[in-house]
């Protein structure tokens, strides 16, 4: 999208109240990254068609996404994890404040050594964590993913950088190929259906294929 459309889609988009704007608030004034407006209301939407029962996310941050999603489906459940323990801090107060501390399990770890833990099995599962390490946590998520399952990855287009190349840093070359091969992969399984959405800063959506009986 053009950075008009961007700016026109965010405003009709800006409706959110109560702690929901607080977590907004602390975001911006703090520098906390969490999902763009146009992003946030992706998520909802596919909560309230899907309905999962469990939601596994990869990168609490300080509760945003999650609180989006429980909020779209009262029967719904998640497990998050998130390695910064001051940030994992806040999210468990956000999520108390927003009464939905008894639907989530926070799970304070990096999410390289959580995921191979994990055997629960999930319909939804959101990763928006450390770009450098995508294609491990997808693999990992994967595995628990149930079948007929939905996998979305946030930031796959990394502020811009890996469509265009030509104004990035030398330390960001190694994420941007990085994400190019995630891409790539992702794209090329025949296990999953995926495709690509350009909002917010990029979301790939892979459907995890029903295994015939």
């Amino acid at each position: 999208m053009i950075d008009g459309d961007i700016k026109f889609i965010r405003q009709l988009f800006d409706t959110s109240e109560g702690i929901l704007r607080d977590i907004e608030n602390y975001a911006n004034e703090n520098f906390v990254p969490i999902v763009k407006p146009e992003v946030a209301r992706f998520l909802e939407t596919v909560v309230k068609i899907k309905h999962p029962k469990n939601i596994l996310e990869v990168g609490t941050a300080i509760g945003y996404s999650s609180i989006i999603m429980l909020k779209a489906y009262e029967k719904t459940r998640v497990l998050t994890i998130e390695k910064d323990i001051d940030r994992a801090e806040i999210a468990k107060r956000n999520f108390t404040e927003a009464s939905l501390i008894d639907r989530v399990e926070l799970v304070k770890g990096d999410a390289i050594e959580v995921l191979p833990c994990l055997n629960n099995k999930y319909d939804l599962i959101f990763i928006d964590a450390s770009k450098g390490h995508y294609k491990e946590f997808f693999d990992e998520s994967l595995r628990v993913l149930n079948d007929g399952g939905i996998l979305i990855c946030d930031n796959i287009l990394y502020k811009g950088y890996v469509t265009n190349e030509i104004h990035v840093k030398h330390k960001r070359r190694t994420i941007v190929y990085r994400m190019r091969d995630f891409i790539s992969y992702v794209l090329d399984r025949k296990d999953l259906v995926t495709t690509i959405i350009p909002i917010g800063d990029g979301l790939s959506i892979s459907v995890k294929e029903e295994k015939n009986d």
